[in-house]
């Protein structure tokens, strides 16, 4: 009996040890699944790294924690990683003039000539020429502000309309002048429309544009919806101005499509992902409305998005949804009142690029690797790797960009989902515990029997 109780002693000492830290076992490139060797362009105390997409796929966690820089030696070397965003304050909405123009056409003397005249009620006179006066409907002229600066990007506008009709749509051509006389083609057949089905309500408002124009040379613009009369009136249009991002700032990763049903189509990155956009893109031209759902996790229930619709028409294509830096493992597409296309769309994920600048420790060639599910965090500040006093001193901008050689095999897959030693040291203990419950309720039950036995009459 005294063996019993010293086994169970032992084994609760033994879940009352701490857990093994991971500071006491070194790094390792074997430890992680993949590695890239770098290319040093120069001898210099620091390099900068653009993480390539391998690595944001590839990696465990989506903070990146994965990541390392080793030597030589099979050395960790410090590093710090680094956003690569440029913040951007939202653009104010610009109203723009609006002016409503009646539509009659005009008789020529040359047969088969289109030739349509716009006019509005204070003097505006326009007139359209050849094919594309075939097909104008209701016509608005915007005026662009004075104070437009000298080179902008217009990227969107949008549209404001009372509300009688609870569906309609129609889709609206926009050309762009500088003297009222001579237009030019801007976007065709962007689609517009308010649709509603049952407590489901559908509103697409805003023609996405994203074209560089110059205040010279773009003062007015025409929209042409492809309707005589609309059954709503347009009372207002608001510009926003737009800075395109530079590769560099973002990095575009595909997510894998599943057809669920004929209306349902999933799409899942291997690992959650923290995405500040989402673009959908449908395979060739059309109209699709939808409703776009998210989940952070595999087992997470579904995160209603937005309700919108995807187009392609004419090379222009339906803007990106905004996400906010969310986690974001699959998305979930279900279509309204409609079928999914034989081709599914695509769906693109975009996250801040990240850059990983190291000190150059120990003997070359540096090895930079990811891909180890135990990993622990290990960047350190940029105060650590560069302090501040010294980085008055030197030109961070000018630190060597160091290119990243193939892929190479390290530890493999197995490390993706690999333990670290404090979850190895927890589930030793949970083993343990539970062995030590068995371990009691035998050691009851024998003494149970054997007082059973010893008054059980003879």
């Amino acid at each position: 009996m005294r063996g019993v109780y010293a086994l169970l002693a032992a084994a609760l000492m033994a879940c009352a040890l701490p857990a093994l830290s991971s500071d006491d076992i070194p790094d390792a490139p074997q430890d992680y699944a993949w590695g890239a060797a770098l290319d040093l362009p120069e001898p210099a105390s620091w390099y900068r790294v653009d993480l390539p997409i391998e690595v944001y796929t590839g990696s465990t966690h989506p903070d990146l924690r994965d990541v390392r820089v080793f030597n030589h030696d099979g050395e960790r070397v410090p590093f710090t990683l680094e956003t690569q965003q440029t913040p951007v304050a939202e653009p104010a909405p610009i109203p723009l003039r609006i002016f409503p123009l009646d539509t009659s056409p005009v008789e020529t003397a040359s047969e088969g000539q289109s030739v349509v005249r716009l006019h509005s009620a204070n003097g505006v006179d326009i007139r359209i020429e050849g094919e594309t006066a075939k097909t104008v409907g209701q016509s608005y002229l915007l005026a662009l502000p004075e104070t437009m600066p000298e080179n902008f990007t217009l990227a969107q506008l949008k549209l404001v309309w009372n509300e009688p009709v609870k569906n309609w749509q129609g889709k609206v051509s926009l050309f762009f002048s500088s003297n009222m006389r001579d237009w030019e083609l801007l976007q065709q057949d962007a689609p517009v429309m308010a649709l509603s089905s049952g407590n489901d309500r559908l509103k697409l408002d805003q023609i996405t544009v994203n074209q560089s124009m110059s205040s010279d040379g773009v003062r007015y613009l025409l929209m042409v919806f492809d309707s005589p009369q609309l059954p709503v009136t347009i009372t207002q249009v608001n510009a926003t101005l737009g800075s395109v991002a530079t590769p560099r700032e973002q990095v575009q990763m595909a997510a894998e499509a599943q057809r669920i049903s004929a209306t349902e189509a999933q799409y899942q990155w291997r690992q959650p992902q923290p995405l500040s956009a989402l673009s959908v893109t449908l395979d060739g031209e059309g109209v699709l409305p939808v409703e776009i759902a998210l989940r952070s996790a595999a087992n997470d229930p579904w995160q209603p998005l937005t309700k919108t619709v995807l187009w392609q028409l004419n090379g222009q294509s339906s803007a990106a949804l905004p996400v906010s830096g969310q986690l974001v493992q699959a998305v979930r597409i279900t279509t309204l009142d409609a079928r999914l296309p034989a081709a599914l769309p695509q769906v693109n994920g975009s996250r801040d690029r990240q850059t990983v600048l190291f000190n150059a420790q120990g003997k070359g060639p540096f090895m930079l690797t990811w891909g180890n599910r135990a990993a622990e965090p290990a960047a350190v500040t940029i105060d650590q790797l560069i302090p501040q006093a010294l980085r008055k001193q030197i030109d961070m901008t000018a630190i060597p960009q160091v290119q990243v050689m193939a892929r190479e095999t390290l530890g493999g897959e197995m490390r993706l989902t690999a333990t670290s030693p404090a979850e190895r040291q927890g589930m030793w203990q949970t083993v343990l515990v539970w062995g030590v419950l068995v371990l009691g309720v035998a050691a009851l039950a024998w003494m149970a029997l054997r007082i059973w036995r010893e008054a059980k009459p003879r």
